[in-house]
């Protein structure tokens, strides 16, 4: 939708008309309504970017800043192109991170279901073969077998225990800023993961100040977008920190390298765009920069996760099954 508007402004049709279009171009009712309220609100008088902010749910603090700088410039359609591309490198990663965890979590999710089905369906069966022979079972077969009685007699318990845990620690962390602040410091901590958020978190910050900054957007509110944009409670701190220091006269680059929580390039590049006043320039390079490793870690990922994941279903189904042969294969040697 933002990167139609864009082009048709761009061609020279008026808003109000752009809007129409795009609207009845749209397959999705709810953003054909969503563009018909916009509409009547520009219609009456509105501007574009009050009639969004109505609507913070689909529109967030800087597209609506972007396009309000736009307005009063009189380029809204390059800052709608600027919204687009921002728009567009977000979504990548996010489609890049989705492909790289469905694949895994399918296979994971299936094994956990053969698993399950082994347990309660088929090991019984051996164990009623088992208790005939009288035989004493060899200590892995026995393990399969206590857990295949744990699971029958208390899976259910297992697993409303799991959701329900699972559900609790969301509604805590959704509830509680507390909870939610030790959650995003845990994520910066995990082995992969972390360095995953982390990346994400910079390429944000400095994305939004490149564009808030080349938009025209002073300093200070470029960089309250950018703690909003952070998507980390951790860095929204940190960058909230720093426009503390900026607000009191202090250079961002000198603001950033104090905080201790920027690599060294961000800092450098940072002072460097000071000096020569090609900050948004430099600021947009880091952020291209971790947009790259995030896709360099992603694709690595993918490649560890499949293998490891097969692994894994392998050694749990075959375990099982060598478990429930075992006695069998002993019982044939010796007779």
């Amino acid at each position: 939708m933002t990167q139609q508007t864009a082009s048709m402004l761009t061609s020279g049709l008026p808003l109000l008309q752009a809007l129409k279009i795009v609207a009845a171009g749209s397959d999705h009712p709810r953003l054909r309504q969503l563009l018909s309220t916009v509409h009547d609100k520009v219609a009456i008088g509105g501007s574009f970017s009050e009639a969004l902010a109505e609507h913070p749910q689909y529109f967030d603090r800087l597209f609506v800043s972007l396009l309000s700088i736009g307005e009063q410039s009189g380029t809204m359609d390059t800052a709608l192109e600027r919204i687009a591309a921002c728009q567009l490198r977000d979504a990548i990663i996010v489609s890049q991170l989705k492909k790289a965890l469905t694949y895994p979590l399918a296979v994971l999710a299936t094994a956990i279901v053969v698993t399950a089905v082994l347990l309660v369906k088929v090991v019984p069966q051996f164990a009623i073969t088992f208790a005939e022979l009288g035989a004493p079972l060899p200590a892995l077969t026995q393990t399969v077998m206590n857990l295949s009685e744990l699971a029958i007699h208390y899976g259910w318990l297992w697993l409303s225990a799991l959701v329900g845990t699972v559900l609790c620690c969301c509604l805590v962390v959704r509830r509680y800023p507390g909870a939610q602040w030790l959650y995003h410091r845990l994520l910066l901590r995990l082995p992969v993961l972390g360095s995953l958020v982390r990346d994400a978190a910079l390429s944000r910050i400095c994305r939004t100040l490149a564009t808030t900054m080349a938009a025209g957007l002073s300093i200070v509110d470029a960089l309250q977008l950018s703690a909003t944009a952070a998507g980390n409670l951790c860095f929204q701190k940190t960058c909230l920190d720093i426009l503390a220091d900026v607000e009191q006269g202090q250079s961002l680059g000198f603001s950033i390298r104090k905080t201790g929580a920027f690599p060294v390039m961000i800092t450098q590049l940072t002072h460097a765009g000071e000096q020569s006043g090609t900050l948004d320039t430099m600021l947009a390079r880091c952020a291209d920069h971790y947009e790259r490793r995030i896709n360099e870690m992603l694709d690595g990922l993918t490649g560890l996760l499949e293998p490891l994941i097969m692994a894994t279903l392998g050694l749990l189904v075959g375990g099982l099954m060598m478990a429930m042969y075992l006695p069998i294969f002993r019982l044939g040697a010796a007779l």
